[in-house]
């Protein structure tokens, strides 16, 4: 259907806004912000500056030093690391940058990060494998250029915004019909964030890509033992960096961690899985297992019966992922496939596709940790605090497991159409 020229015009010049109000709120909100934090990244830069000295990178003494070195002996943070608790396969790709001190990694992995939302918003508006009508495409860069997770993680220094990247270059492959290099980009995006890219291997096994699956544990597997010869040949046992790293999430996920998901843990709102929302609701640990065994199962079901890769069964992986595996907001920038699936084609104009849009929208904005940083802990007088925290704090898992429930009766009701 045709349009006057003079709404044509007026269409476009709100997008054009949209567009520029978008990039910079990512230049306010990410890169400013970047400027002065980077605090994840730092933890992650001093493990792989440790890797790459040959020292057990998950020992708080070896950071400590690796950090002191990196930064002259002035830190910009006094505070002591967090845990370290990426695989030794992540320190080994980050090891170039383990060759810079911290005044210039900082602005080189600011940049990188920067590399990699230019690649989400070329991939995802230009070579999506259902075509975009222009309109659409600028929504889309206009969505990822503002979207909050891909802010934060640029301002924490995070990976996420990397490893997205790398997950869309590997659907732009596979939609060229590339199996082989779209399979060993998703080996190095499980190998640098396996939390990210785990939910899209096991989409790989449930659709039978046995071929890709080696692959992807052909890379994985390679880059690992390439880790671990490493640390090796320094003097530093196997024994010694697993029983560190296993310390550390030990820590990570006891009561009051920082992966805790229990009310226990003051952060526990900043992770989006559906965890904390149960363990706010119940207080049965067992209950709670088997009810994400039973979302998960459900869900793999259906995605078994898709029998075939598109986006419709990339997106609900994804979501998937954010339900069930521990991840904090910044992870959420994989939810830029769900946006475009849902903008894509006809599926906008079903009703899942819409409440994928609203859900992406509302996920655009980190409502929760401005209530808790504005002193908002507490009810307001007229809502009861069970409500307040189970609802309003924990929003974000409600909203990804609406997402997800509407992604999965799209995969419903076309299996049940075949």
């Amino acid at each position: 259907m045709t349009q006057h020229p003079w709404r044509q015009r007026m269409v476009w010049t709100l997008l054009v806004v949209l567009i520029l109000a978008a990039t910079c709120e990512l230049g306010f909100r990410g890169i400013r912000r970047a400027l002065s934090d980077s605090r994840d990244f730092a933890v992650v830069y001093a493990s792989a500056r440790t890797f790459d000295a040959g020292k057990n990178p998950y020992d708080n003494t070896a950071l400590e030093t690796s950090w002191l070195e990196a930064t002259h002996n002035h830190p910009d943070d006094p505070n002591p690391l967090d845990l370290a608790l990426y695989p030794p396969t992540t320190y080994l790709l980050l090891a170039p940058l383990a060759l810079l001190d911290w005044n210039h990694v900082r602005w080189a992995w600011l940049l990188i990060n920067l590399i990699g939302v230019a690649v989400l918003v070329v991939t995802l508006t230009r070579y999506w494998p259902e075509k975009l009508p222009p309109w659409r495409a600028a929504c889309v860069a206009a969505f990822i250029l503002g979207f909050g997770p891909i802010h934060t993680a640029i301002t924490k220094g995070q990976l996420a915004v990397v490893v997205t990247a790398i997950l869309a270059l590997a659907i732009l492959a596979e939609a060229r019909h590339a199996a082989v290099p779209a399979a060993i980009l998703i080996g190095l995006a499980a190998s640098l964030k396996p939390q990210i890219a785990a939910p899209v291997i096991v989409l790989y096994m449930l659709q039978r890509q046995w071929r890709a699956l080696t692959i992807v544990a052909g890379v994985i597997s390679l880059l690992s033992c390439i880790a671990a010869v490493r640390l090796s040949w320094a003097g530093v046992s196997l024994v010694d960096w697993v029983g560190a790293l296993l310390g550390n999430g030990r820590l990570a996920a006891q009561p009051g961690g920082v992966y805790d998901p229990a009310p226990t843990n003051p952060l526990a709102f900043q992770l989006l899985n559906l965890s904390p929302l149960l363990r706010r609701l119940m207080g049965n640990e067992a209950a709670i297992a088997l009810l994400l065994a039973a979302v998960g199962i459900l869900v793999c079901f259906f995605l078994w019966k898709r029998g075939q890769a598109d986006s419709t069964a990339f997106a609900t992986a994804c979501v998937l992922g954010l339900v069930l595996i521990a991840h904090r907001y910044y992870d959420a920038a994989v939810l830029v496939f769900v946006f475009v699936w849902a903008l894509s084609s006809t599926s906008g104009k079903q009703t899942a596709g819409w409440i994928a849009i609203t859900g992406c929208v509302v996920m655009a904005f980190p409502l929760p940790a401005f209530l808790i940083s504005s002193g908002h802990t507490r009810a307001p007088a007229a809502i009861s605090q069970t409500f307040w925290d189970a609802v309003v704090i924990q929003q974000h898992s409600w909203v990804l497991l609406i997402v997800l429930a509407a992604l999965t009766t799209v995969l419903a009701r076309r299996d049940s159409s075949l």
